[in-house]
C-alpha cells in the first residue's frame, strides 16, 4: 500500500477534528437568545404548614363543691346558660348542722347576757369592798369567752352557708355539657369530678411549630386555617393569643395558641383536626430571583446575570427561603448582586461568564 493511499483517511479524520473545534469555537461565541427578570428586594413572606386542634377556650371539669349525695346531674349533651344548674345535692345535712349552729350562736348570747349581768354585779360590790377581786376577774373571763363562743358560731354559719352555696353547682359561662362522670343517688367527695363544660363561643386552636421558627410568632399575628378533611372547605382565620416559649425536648416544638372568630362555633367542633398556615417573614429585606433562575451543578448554585453590555456572568449564591416563584438567594463571590439587576431565566444553561447574549421578550 501506498503512502499516499495510508494518509487518505488520516486526512480525513484530521479534518472532521478540526471542522468540530471550530464548530465548538463558534459556539463558546455565539450570541445565545435568553429570557430575563429583574431582581427584587423585598421582605420574603413564606409559611410553613402545620396540624392543630380545636379546644374550648375555657374548657373545664367541674368538681363536687362538698361532700354528700347527688339529687340532680345535668345530661350530657344539654346547652346551658351561664348561671344554669348543673348539680345539685342533697342538703339536709347542711341545714341541719346550720340550725344546730345558730341554736349554739343564740345559747352563746344568753350565756353573754348573763356575764354581763353578773360581771357589773360583782362590779358594783367590789367598789364597795363586798366582792374578791379574784370573783371580778374570774367573771370576767367567763365574759370575754362568751363574746368568743359567739365569734366562733358566727364564723361556723358563714362555712355552712359556704358549704350550701357550693352544693348547687352552676354553669359559669355558656357552653355544652360533654361529659357526665357521676350520675344522681351517688355519695360523693368534694374533690370528685361531676361534668365537663365545653366553651363553644370561645374556640381556640393549639398548635405545635418547630423552635426554629419562634423568632416569626408574636401575639396578634394571623392564622389562616382550613379544616383537615380535605372535602371540606371550611376556612377562617385565628388571632395568636399566646406563645408558651418551652420546648418539648422530643419533638423539639413550642406551642401556639389563637382565637379563632365568635361566629366560627357552627362550623367547627372542639377536638378537630386542623391545618394552620404559619406565616414566616423575614426580618430585613432580601434579594429575590425567579426559581427558574437557579442554575443547579455539582460544585453549587449559581445564577446568571446580564449586564448592560449584554454579556453573561455567572455568580455563584446561597439560596434561602421561598415562596411561590420567588426564592431568596445571597452572593457567595465578591461579584454584587443588586435590586434591579437582570438575570437569566431561560436559556442560561450553558452560558458562561463574558458571553453575549440577546435578551429576549417574555412571552
Amino acid at each position: 500500500m501506498s503512502i499516499k493511499t495510508m494518509n487518505t483517511p488520516f486526512r480525513k479524520l484530521t479534518a472532521r477534528f478540526c471542522a468540530l473545534l471550530s464548530l465548538i469555537a463558534f459556539n463558546a461565541f455565539a450570541v445565545v437568545p435568553v429570557t430575563v427578570e429583574t431582581v427584587t428586594q423585598a421582605p420574603l413572606t413564606s409559611e410553613i404548614e402545620v396540624s392543630g386542634t380545636l379546644y374550648g377556650k375555657d374548657d373545664v371539669t367541674l368538681t363536687a363543691g362538698v361532700s354528700g349525695r347527688l339529687l340532680y346531674v345535668v345530661e350530657p349533651g344539654t346547652l346551658v346558660k351561664s348561671g344554669d344548674t348543673l348539680v345539685r345535692m342533697d342538703t339536709l345535712p347542711l341545714e341541719l348542722e346550720k340550725a344546730r349552729q345558730q341554736e349554739m350562736l343564740n345559747r352563746a348570747k344568753i350565756n353573754l347576757r348573763l356575764y354581763q349581768q353578773e360581771l357589773a354585779r360583782l362590779q358594783k360590790l367590789a367598789k364597795a369592798s363586798s366582792a374578791a377581786a379574784s370573783q371580778v376577774d374570774d367573771m370576767q373571763n367567763k365574759h370575754d369567752l362568751a363574746l368568743s363562743d359567739i365569734a366562733l358560731a358566727k364564723v361556723e354559719l358563714k362555712v355552712i352557708d359556704d358549704q350550701l352555696s357550693r352544693a348547687t353547682v352552676r354553669a359559669p359561662f355558656d357552653g355544652v355539657i360533654s361529659e357526665r362522670f357521676k350520675r344522681a343517688g351517688r355519695e360523693i367527695n368534694r374533690a370528685d369530678e361531676l361534668v365537663t363544660l365545653l366553651d363553644i363561643n370561645n374556640l381556640e386552636v393549639r398548635l405545635y411549630v418547630p423552635v426554629k421558627y419562634l423568632k416569626f410568632l408574636h401575639k396578634g399575628i394571623e392564622l389562616p386555617i382550613q379544616a383537615g378533611d380535605l372535602s371540606a372547605p371550611d376556612m377562617t382565620t385565628a388571632t395568636v393569643t399566646a406563645v408558651i416559649p418551652s420546648t418539648d425536648p422530643r419533638s423539639q416544638t413550642v406551642e401556639v395558641r389563637a382565637l379563632l372568630p365568635n361566629d366560627a362555633e357552627q362550623t367547627w367542633a372542639i377536638g378537630q383536626l386542623v391545618d394552620v398556615a404559619v406565616p414566616l417573614k423575614s426580618k430585613g429585606d432580601v434579594l429575590l430571583v425567579n426559581r427558574d433562575a437557579l442554575i443547579l451543578r455539582k460544585k453549587g448554585t449559581h445564577i446568571v446575570k446580564i449586564d448592560n453590555d449584554n454579556k453573561a456572568l455567572q455568580i455563584p449564591v446561597k439560596v434561602g427561603n421561598g415562596k411561590d416563584k420567588l426564592v431568596e438567594v445571597t452572593p457567595t463571590s465578591n461579584i454584587t448582586l443588586n435590586a434591579g439587576d437582570k438575570v437569566a431565566v431561560r436559556g442560561a444553561e450553558q452560558l458562561q461568564t463574558g458571553q453575549e447574549v440577546e435578551v429576549q421578550v417574555k412571552q
